[in-house]
């Protein structure tokens, strides 16, 4: 179920023709998807920061090593856990 925040924020990213819409929010990111608006969370955002090379996949594992600890995010371990593997076949 979508909250109010998440539906105002996909409204307004189709009136701007917003390129990325960012939300962690699973259900937004699936009415993203159904209206044809690109949407990333944040484990997206920091791979993507590997692909662009804007950061390197050593900063990005002590980035997700602690968000656990550090963020009021909820991600599933074994998701994590997967994440952390494929950037550390990467460094």
């Amino acid at each position: 179920m979508l909250h109010a925040g998440e539906i105002q924020a996909l409204q307004l990213a189709q009136e701007l023709n917003a390129d990325l819409l960012l939300t962690d929010d699973t259900a937004a990111r699936l009415a993203a998807k159904t209206l044809q608006v690109s949407a990333h969370g944040t484990l997206g955002v920091l791979l993507r920061a590997i692909r662009r090379r804007q950061r390197t996949p050593e900063k990005i594992l002590n980035v997700l090593h602690e968000l656990p600890t550090r963020s009021t995010l909820y991600i599933k371990r074994e998701l994590l856990n997967e994440i952390i593997r494929q950037v550390e076949e990467l460094s």
